[in-house]
């Protein structure tokens, strides 16, 4: 188990903790986004995870034989809740409906409040209680909201930015049964993960999930390819897609179905416009979070669409599952 005595708070610029093998599934401990000291509906978010201390991160994780422009597989086997509850926020200043610096207003800013979320006995949703006590639901969906690997060119990161190294991501799809895959910009590539969610719906636009901690399975491979992948790239069983980050929210899904059409277009041996044509017919656009310094998105086609007998990265994917 990989269980961090210090939690780090940036992408870069940490030496690793741990280094593991390819192919050989570790475990790992991840707090939630206030470091567990958000605990009950009076607490203070604010105060006890003043930004930029959110989103505490375990690594770095040194990937053996993983070297600079290789391409990292990331798959997550399981992801057991830490806690029996969870807990999400409003902050002034945070979220979508919120003035910001970035986007501000004249309105007057909504107060602090938390809601702590109770899972019931099946594990498969989770209950609060509203300020008037009617109860609401949010079906268990875990994932990690923060995944990635070292920027490029010695920089150094906030946790709470996405960008072509993974980070911030905050997709609902990353998580059990996905493969993740990242471009390696340093020797041992240098994972990190961190902010699991046990609940979020599109654009966290509340500014948080439900956090949660977890203890997770993870397993890693390191692929050789002659491909330089420019931003983070998804498979499920399902599905393949990629990940956009930035500023404006139209801009972020320019880059998330370029890279898409271009990869579609690479394995299924289609030129670029008929390429354009599939992924325009049969996409799926989804929003991670529209509250952070950069907004994520990530396109999607289903496999379905690409005919019968593609490979992707030799099935890595398919390896990696059947590791647990």
């Amino acid at each position: 188990m990989i269980d961090p005595a210090n939690y780090v708070f940036q992408f870069g610029g940490n030496d690793p903790i741990a280094k593991v093998q390819v192919k050989k599934p570790f475990t790992v401990y991840t707090e939630d986004a206030f470091s567990g000291k958000l605990v009950s509906i009076d607490g203070m978010p604010r105060q006890l995870a003043p930004f930029p201390k959110v989103n505490p991160l375990t690594g770095p994780i040194e990937i053996e034989g993983a070297s600079n422009g290789d391409i990292v597989a990331i798959h997550i086997l399981e992801m057991i809740p830490g806690r029996d509850w969870g807990v999400s926020t409003i902050s002034p200043n945070f979220g979508l409906l919120s003035s910001n610096p970035l986007s501000p207003n004249l309105q007057s800013e909504q107060k602090e409040y938390v809601w702590i979320w109770n899972f019931n006995n099946e594990r498969s949703s989770l209950v609060t209680q509203s300020s008037n006590g009617i109860s609401m639901t949010a079906k268990y969906t875990p994932f990690f909201g923060t995944i990635g690997v070292a920027p490029s060119y010695g920089e150094i990161r906030l946790g709470v930015v996405p960008g072509d190294f993974g980070g911030n991501l905050d997709l609902a799809d990353v998580g059990p049964g996905v493969t993740l895959y990242l471009r390696s910009n340093i020797e041992g590539a240098y994972l990190y993960l961190g902010d699991g969610h046990y609940a979020q719906g599109d654009g966290e636009i509340t500014g948080t999930a439900i956090e949660g901690s977890f203890n997770s399975s993870v397993i890693v491979d390191v692929l050789k390819s002659e491909e330089l992948i420019s931003w983070p790239r998804f498979e499920s069983d399902s599905h393949i897609g990629v990940v956009g980050c930035t500023r404006p929210l139209d801009d972020a899904v320019k880059i998330s179905v370029t890279e898409l059409v271009n990869w579609v277009a690479r394995i299924t041996d289609l030129n670029q416009a008929d390429s354009h044509q599939l992924v325009s017919q049969n996409c799926t656009l989804r929003i991670g979070n529209m509250v952070n310094p950069q907004f994520s998105v990530m396109c999607l086609i289903p496999k379905t669409a690409l005919g019968d007998h593609i490979s992707i990265y030799s099935n890595v994917h398919q390896t990696l599952s059947i590791k647990k």
